[in-house]
């Protein structure tokens, strides 16, 4: 018999993890879908994301007048879901993409205090900002409800999480920067690039919740080559899979070369449209968990 859950776990989908996904009804993960807006008759049309199918998305990202967009900007959402949440746990801790390109984590922040002044309930609720994106969001989370599975306090699973989150790490090939660059979430590493002649992919990942270059080269591959000799000098890892913005064969390849280096299962995850709108169609990333 299993011990009783005393925590509900909250991510949301720029984990690259969505509401409906296998994996996060398996995990018991609570996923808040952001929103994404299109470009419809000369204005920007919300929708959620767990509404918009990935074929749909990139279809409609390709044949769109201007870029979509994201927006993490949902406290009523998050309140919803704390209120539901209450109603069966303890305790609630909700882990969120990095509050460095995104409102997401103020979002939850916010969506704390309204749910406390709305309900006058003092369930204890902890938010935390990740300072990643996608999968390396996702593992913290699954992380959490696996510790909540076996009956964790609150305060065991935040401080298994300060333990395990620094060594988690992702890196990421974009095939161009033109999302990116519209976008506008990484002004200041987008222009360096611009600026330069040379075609040069760099190796992004991210420090302190920040984009940033880890490594560079002149082609695509050779970035992609690149990240996997970091992924097998990054040491013992207890996790490790690949992401991919509708680049499946591209990832299948990056997969077959890490597993030279690394034994374990390597599951490959679509990266999402949160994603995807920001880094472009193309985009192979990898996301490894240190022991």
């Amino acid at each position: 018999m299993s011990p009783e859950r005393k925590v509900e776990v909250v991510t949301d989908s720029g984990s690259s993890i969505r509401p409906k996904d296998t994996l996060a009804r398996e995990s018991g993960v609570t996923v808040v879908p952001l929103d994404l807006k299109f470009f419809e008759n000369d204005q920007y049309v919300s929708y959620s994301d767990a509404d918009v199918e990935t074929e749909e998305f990139y279809r409609r990202m390709r044949e769109g007048k201007k870029l979509p967009q994201t927006s993490g900007a949902i406290p009523g959402r998050i309140v919803e879901t704390f209120k539901h949440l209450s109603e069966k746990a303890q305790s609630i801790v909700s882990i969120h993409i990095t509050s460095k390109h995104s409102v997401v984590w103020e979002s939850a922040v916010l969506g704390k205090k309204l749910f406390q002044d709305d309900t006058q309930k003092d369930t204890p609720i902890e938010i935390v900002d990740s300072k990643q994106v996608s999968l390396a969001t996702w593992f913290p989370a699954e992380d959490a409800a696996q510790l909540a599975e076996k009956g964790a306090t609150l305060e065991q699973i935040m401080e298994e999480l300060k333990q395990r989150m620094p060594k988690i790490s992702l890196y990421a090939v974009l095939e161009s920067f033109d999302n990116l660059k519209l976008g506008g979430r990484a002004e200041d590493l987008v222009k360096g690039y611009l600026a330069s002649l040379l075609s040069i992919y760099p190796v992004l990942t991210f420090v302190e919740g920040k984009l940033t270059q880890a490594a560079r080269a002149r082609t695509a591959q050779k970035a992609r080559d690149k990240m996997v000799e970091m992924v097998a000098d990054a040491g013992k890892l207890v996790r490790l899979a690949v992401l991919h913005a509708n680049a499946l064969e591209t990832a299948r390849n990056v997969k077959e070369a890490l597993s030279k280096a690394y034994k374990g299962d390597i599951p490959i995850h679509e990266a999402g449209p949160v994603l995807a709108v920001h880094a472009g169609e193309g985009t192979v990333g990898v996301v490894l968990q240190r022991a």
